[in-house]
């Protein structure tokens, strides 16, 4: 019990900090500035037509490559810092073990990823105001922006998918969406902190940087091959196969595909800590 209550202390503890960093107010505005391109134009449609709009947006967000490549750089920016080895932390891993430590660090990355998309998710419900509706089913507003080019005249960019509609019910596309998305920030987060604390900062922020590009390159080319190998491209919906009669790669293997890099690399950041000397890194 001990050693859960010393893990638990290590992960607020860097929760605890965010008020204090500018970093995570600028990634909070950067957020809320991209969603602006997207979202906004779906009220104003909304609201001309007189129908309220189900707030299911948040599927539809990551089947834009440009705001995908986005949002996943936020999560790069999010954890550049790893592995938060600040001036305070020698003396938290003196006090609380390497290990216990690191399971806390572990845990913050987890618990961080599940809040910045879930910030996501309130941001863009909240532009749906005031004309925001609940309802379990997905609702004319994305029926008609699937079907049809009514919301051109609304330079409406986000791409709203028929098919994603088909295969999935709202509570199913949010909830699939939600958990790849944290998945795949948990991912990214992990892999930053194992390259930063094997090589340095800029190996880390370079290599998940590359990884969240890569979804852009595999929609622009279409290769089946490239999103099999592209785990980024699997927070989008619209790309995962739910009939196992294609190449893409489908929902039970990217879950799976992302569970076990994850546990690759928390099994890497044990084996490197236990030989890492821990130094002081000036803060990002």
């Amino acid at each position: 019990m001990g050693n859960v209550s010393k893990i638990i202390t290590c992960c607020i503890q860097n929760l605890r900090k965010w008020s204090a960093n500018p970093r995570l107010y600028v990634l909070g505005l950067l957020i809320i500035g991209f969603l602006c391109d997207y979202i906004p134009p779906i009220t104003k449609f909304s609201m001309a037509v007189q129908v309220p709009a189900t707030p299911w947006v948040f599927p539809y967000l990551t089947l834009d490559a440009m705001l995908l490549f986005m949002l996943m750089l936020g999560i790069v920016l999010l954890f550049c810092d790893a592995p938060f080895i600040d001036a305070h932390q020698p003396y938290v891993i003196i006090r609380s073990g390497k290990t216990n430590w690191l399971l806390g660090q572990i845990s913050y990355i987890m618990l961080a990823s599940a809040l910045y998309f879930l910030f996501i998710v309130f941001v863009s419900v909240l532009m749906l105001l005031p004309n925001l509706t609940f309802s379990f089913e997905w609702g004319k507003i994305w029926g008609t922006l699937a079907l049809t080019n009514a919301g051109n005249q609304f330079k409406i960019i986000l791409p709203v998918s028929y098919q994603l509609q088909l295969n999935y019910t709202p509570i199913a596309a949010m909830a699939w969406s939600f958990l790849l998305n944290w998945l795949i920030g948990t991912f990214l987060g992990l892999l930053i902190f194992v390259l930063n604390m094997r090589f340095t900062r800029e190996i880390g922020v370079i290599v998940s940087s590359a990884l969240a590009f890569l979804p852009y390159f595999c929609f622009d080319v279409n290769s089946f091959l490239l999103f099999r190998l592209s785990p980024v491209s699997w927070a989008s919906l619209g790309i995962l196969d739910t009939t196992h009669t294609t190449a893409l790669p489908s929902i039970t293997y990217a879950v799976s595909v992302l569970i076990g890099l994850n546990l690759i690399l928390i099994l890497l950041a044990n084996m490197f800590i236990r030989k890492k000397d821990i130094n002081v890194l000036p803060p990002v």
